[in-house]
């Protein structure tokens, strides 16, 4: 007798509420009539892991054995009820019948035994987990969220599959992580699969990404006495040598600008943002009509390093926005869309950056350039440019870091330093008269 229909047979009649959201409300399928096709109830429940609603087996309970509609129809209508009632009273589809007895009987105490969340202390690993991604997550900015809920994901997967998830807290070890993040692979394309294909490492930076994520949730759960203490933070971080994208020479920028000119001016529209305001590519797409102040020539930027920054317009960037006209569009219109003009473009920050990466993609592509060179390669070259330019103008390398650093908006000379040396913007001039031997 399968678990659904047991509990079906022996509802309960001491009901509690849970949340509407949890599933859809059970309904009938009655194949338009045709007794010739099955009849079932069916409803939807939402997956504790993914959070998302998920279609659940069918349940006959036996009807497309009777000959009748009328008779189909009662018992289905009768199974739907019943169905439903298990809903409101807490039947969960992902739990087995013994744990869903016991969770029921627990809520069913009087008030005055029930243990607020924030007093227990036994947890099993699932239930601490999803108790720290509850209370992190509402703090998390929504592509951040995306992110670590993908890493806590892959995290509970694996231990379900090791068979750890049902354990108390206290019993999940150091080693344990250490060998979730030791063991990460690249999620494999279904051609892929189907090729047999080797699975390859994830890359330094992306298992140091999932560890951070975890030593998140873990130091809520410490905060919360939930456990003793955060060890993931005690696992070492692997090194990583982030991917710097090269600038681009003066030959290479006229060539851009002369194809863009031709057979896309819009995306040269979103390179001037990015080059004469040294905006990234998703402060560009987040900026709204409300943030042009072209009267005191200025620009106002949400960034990851503040939460308004302050930019000047310059010369040739006034330009480019009086051309836009933006006095015709709705302060809370985006400036840069697909649309090619200032308008509503609700959809993911993710999306929108893709979407001129890809367009710009397309521009190496014809020109012949290297997966060296990106959109943040116009930056680079940007910062080279005004850099040599100072020293050009008799600065001195204090003078012309200090100068640069107001226009880049690095928080500190030593950064800066740092970002110039790594895009190729300091090397030392000719030294081969300092050389006294010959190689």
């Amino acid at each position: 007798m399968s678990k659904l229909h047991t509990l079906l047979t022996n509802a309960y009649t001491n009901a509690y509420t849970l949340s509407k959201n949890l599933y859809t409300e059970p309904k009938i399928y009655d194949a338009n009539g045709d007794l010739s096709k099955r009849w079932y109830v069916y409803f939807y429940y939402r997956n504790p892991i993914t959070g998302k609603l998920v279609l659940q087996p069918p349940l006959y309970m036996g009807v497309n054995r009777l000959k009748t509609k009328k008779e189909r129809m009662e018992m289905l209508t009768i199974n739907k009820i019943a169905l439903h009632e298990l809903l409101k009273q807490g039947y969960n589809p992902y739990e087995t019948f013994k744990e869903t007895e016991k969770r029921i009987e627990q809520q069913k105490k009087p008030a005055e035994d029930t243990v607020f969340e924030s007093q227990r202390k036994n947890y099993t690993i699932k239930e601490a987990l999803f108790f720290a991604l509850t209370q992190r997550k509402p703090h998390w900015k929504k592509k951040t969220a995306g992110t670590m809920v993908g890493h806590f994901n892959r995290f509970v997967e694996w231990l379900g599959t090791h068979k750890l998830l049902h354990k108390n807290i206290s019993e999940l070890k150091k080693r344990d992580v250490s060998t979730f993040l030791n063991s990460l692979t690249k999620l494999q394309t279904k051609k892929e699969k189907e090729l047999g294909e080797e699975l390859v490492p994830v890359s330094p930076k992306t298992r140091n990404n999932f560890r951070a994520t975890l030593s998140t949730l873990f130091a809520q759960l410490e905060e919360d006495e939930i456990i003793e203490r955060n060890f993931i933070a005690q696992i070492k971080i692997n090194k990583s040598t982030p991917k710097k994208n090269k600038p681009f020479s003066k030959e290479q920028i006229i060539d851009i600008r002369e194809y863009l000119d031709k057979n896309d001016p819009y995306l040269r529209t979103f390179i001037q943002f990015m080059s004469y305001a040294f905006l990234r590519n998703v402060e560009v797409c987040r900026l709204q009509v409300k943030d042009i102040d072209l009267a005191s020539k200025r620009l106002y930027v949400r960034s990851k390093t503040a939460p308004l920054a302050i930019v000047p317009i310059i010369g040739e960037l006034e330009t480019v926005l009086r051309n836009m006209k933006l006095e015709n569009y709705a302060p809370d219109d985006f400036v840069v869309t697909r649309f090619e003009k200032p308008a509503n473009w609700d959809i993911d920050e993710n999306n929108k950056t893709n979407y001129f990466s890809k367009k710009f993609k397309l521009v190496k592509q014809v020109l012949g350039y290297s997966n060296d060179y990106s959109l943040y390669s116009v930056r680079h070259t940007a910062a080279t440019n005004i850099y040599n330019s100072l020293l050009a103008e008799g600065k001195s390398e204090e003078g012309a870091l200090m100068h640069l650093m107001s226009i880049t908006r690095h928080r500190s000379k030593a950064g800066l330093k740092n970002y110039l040396r790594e895009i190729g913007a300091t090397l030392p001039k000719d030294y081969s008269d300092k050389y006294s031997i010959e190689f």
